[in-house]
Parts: C-alpha cells; sequence; structure tokens
C-alpha cells in the first residue's frame, strides 16, 4: 500500500495549514511546526507508510513510526487519502469512458475503498426499472451513463408527439413505436458493454412485479398510473428485501422517496401513521383522477426529479453516501427553488406489509450490491 494525498491545495494561515479541495471546501490543520504540511507531501504515492516515517524523521526524530502510521490513519478517517496500489478489474476503454465518475468516486476513496470499487458495483448492479416515461426516460440514460451493468425496462406505453417536450430519449420518428423498445435500444446505443432487457407489458398488481425483481439490487419506480401501482412496488420489493425509490411531479412540485426493506419505514407504514391515503382506497380514486387529470410539466422538471432519483440510486448501489430518501419524502418547489422534507415516517410493527408479523418468516432476499452492508445508517 502507497497512500496518496487526494487532489489538494496547499495554503497557510498564519500556524494553519489549509488543504483546499473546492471553492469554499477546505481542511484545517493546527500545524504550527510544519509536520502535516511535510507529511502530506510525502504522501504522493511513491512511498509505503514505513518510507514516509523513515523521510520525516530527519527533520523530527522524535517522530516514531507508530506516530506516522496513526497520523495516515487520522487523514485516512477524514477521508484525504486512497491508494496508490489499488487495483481493478475495470477495462481500460472502462477506465476511459468512467474517467469522470471515477474522479467523483475518488472524493469517498479510502485505502481500503479504492475509486473503482465503487464503479465495480454498478457494473455487477441490476436495476429494474418500471416506466420510461417523463420521470423513467431521463432516469435510464442516466444509469446507462454510470455504467449500470444490467437494467430490465418494463413499459407498455407507445411513443406519442405530446411526450416529446419532456421525454427526451424519443425522437419524433419514433412516434407510435413501443417506447419499451425504443427505449432500450437508446440506452444500449448509449453504453454497449451494459445488458438492457425490455418488458413490454402491463403492471396489474404486486404478482407482476415480484418475479422481475427477484435478482435486482434496486428498483426504480416511474409508473404513475394506476396510483395503486407504487403499492404494488411496495409489496413486491418488501417481499423481496431489494431497496426502491420512486419520484413524481405535479403541477409545481417535484417529490421523490425511497423504500429500504428491514431498515426503513415502507409505503404502507407511511399510510398506517396517517401521513398519506390508505393503500386499499387508492384504486377506487384512480377512474377520477384519470378523468380529471391532465399532464401539466415540462422538460426541465422531469430532469430535475429524474437527476434526484438517480442520484439517491447511486447512494444504494454504490454506498458513497447513506441514502437521504429512505422512508422520508423530498419536495422540490420549481416556483421558489426550495428544496424541503415533507413526510418523514418510522417502520411501524403493525404495518401489514413490513411490520414485524407480516415478515416473520420470510426470506431475506437475493444478494445485493457489494456496498449494501457498507452504506452507513
Amino acid at each position: 500500500m502507497r497512500p496518496v494525498l487526494k487532489p489538494f491545495l496547499h495554503r497557510r494561515d498564519g500556524e494553519n495549514l489549509l488543504l483546499v479541495r473546492d471553492v469554499g471546501d477546505a481542511f484545517e490543520f493546527y500545524d504550527p511546526e510544519g509536520q502535516i504540511e511535510t507529511l502530506t507531501k510525502l504522501l504522493d504515492g511513491t512511498r509505503s507508510v514505513d518510507q514516509v516515517a523513515d523521510d520525516i524523521r530527519p527533520l523530527w526524530p522524535d517522530l516514531t513510526a507508530s506516530d506516522v502510521r496513526e497520523a495516515v490513519a487520522q487523514l485516512d478517517e477524514t477521508g484525504l487519502l486512497e491508494d496508490a496500489d489499488a487495483t481493478t478489474g475495470l477495462s481500460s476503454q472502462d477506465l476511459v469512458r468512467y474517467t469522470s465518475g471515477l474522479n467523483f468516486f475518488s472524493t469517498f476513496a479510502t485505502l481500503e475503498h479504492s475509486r473503482y470499487s465503487f464503479q465495480e458495483r454498478l457494473r455487477d448492479a441490476h436495476v429494474v426499472l418500471l416506466g420510461v416515461g417523463g420521470l423513467g426516460s431521463s432516469v435510464l440514460l442516466g444509469m446507462a451513463g454510470s455504467g449500470v451493468g444490467r437494467i430490465t425496462v418494463l413499459d407498455t406505453d407507445r411513443v406519442e408527439l405530446k411526450n416529446l417536450t419532456r421525454q427526451f430519449l424519443y425522437v419524433e420518428s419514433e412516434v407510435g413505436e413501443p417506447k419499451v423498445a425504443r427505449a432500450a435500444a437508446r440506452a444500449r446505443a448509449a453504453n454497449s458493454t451494459i445488458r438492457v432487457d425490455a418488458i413490454d407489458r402491463r403492471v396489474r398488481g404486486a404478482e407482476d412485479i415480484a418475479p422481475l425483481v427477484a435478482d435486482a439490487d434496486l428498483v426504480v419506480c416511474g409508473i404513475d398510473q394506476p396510483m395503486a401501482s407504487r403499492y404494488w412496488v411496495n409489496e413486491a420489493c418488501v417481499d423481496a428485501g431489494v431497496p426502491w425509490v420512486g419520484g413524481g411531479m405535479t403541477v409545481t412540485r417535484l417529490v421523490y422517496w425511497s423504500v429500504r426493506p428491514g431498515r426503513s419505514g415502507c409505503l404502507v407504514c407511511r399510510d398506517v401513521a396517517g401521513m398519506g391515503p390508505d393503500a386499499g382506497d387508492v384504486d377506487g380514486h384512480d377512474g377520477d383522477l384519470r378523468r380529471w387529470r391532465t399532464n401539466r410539466t415540462i422538460g426541465p422538471m422531469a430532469s430535475v426529479v429524474a437527476g434526484y432519483v438517480g442520484l439517491e440510486a447511486l447512494r444504494y448501489l454504490t454506498g458513497f453516501a447513506a441514502p437521504v430518501a429512505a422512508a422520508r419524502s423530498w419536495l422540490i418547489d420549481v416556483v421558489t427553488g426550495g428544496t424541503s422534507l415533507e413526510l418523514a415516517w418510522d417502520r411501524r410493527g403493525d404495518c401489514p406489509v413490513c411490520g414485524n408479523a407480516a415478515t416473520a418468516g420470510r426470506p431475506a432476499g437475493p444478494a445485493r450490491a457489494k456496498a449494501a452492508a457498507e452504506v452507513a445508517s
């Protein structure tokens, strides 16, 4: 192992050392003698920890190898180091394709977990995307570009001219064609190294979703009609132990949330707590809502909520950060630009879907992406 300091500018402010990563983003250390500054400059990826200790002790003979190892460990714990000797199974083409992603993940890398490990988790992941309309079409391109290794896409609609104001995955010449076929083709064209499976089928209940998620690492729900479909996704994912992320748009607001089975409350927990509609009453309102509802959204709205949903999905898949929307409903106001937490709910033992009695004896679900056990609570 050869520790290397991540890209930082060194700045002195009297007796303090500043390691500047970006404008307004700096780490400050009290360093009157310059020991930390010297140490960080020696951590250039050419030396082992013991070699760093050998090179710094002539300047400060009282420093021991143990002192240096402890200082390196503290810098690593702060997130400032990665291993110059880290290896990867990514191909040379992958290293070029995902350059910007790898540079992003380096921010969260440590001596133990390299920047490559995050990308490898994406490569090994299977995501089920339900719906490739306003939300799902943008999420799909983000997943393909990020390098999710396998994506299963489900939809049953056809491309309409009115879709093109916000579903930028499609073009005029595809009007009248099945969305799922065109979406899969576009994703494959964007990234020929990934597997994309297309399923042209309507969802009528949790039993239609269960077979799709049995070996998935994550589900993204982009189905908005019928409203009950979110509860079907919730039930199937909780049964399989698979996290899922959902989102949508109203006239002036965007919303997204996620469910982490066994760790967070599910969608029905929210309703049991009196924070949402009763899942059993949703179907009865769908017909009236469909007749009343008109689509009043514009392209940037779809792109923005898809970005939030996509980031939450990548938190689950890679573990670069903990999910922020597990049993949390976040709102983005498109008029004011404000973001707020609308609802937060706990997992309930009396929930008929994920409560203690309901989940007793259920299998733990398929093996998750490598990051699953490492994401912080």
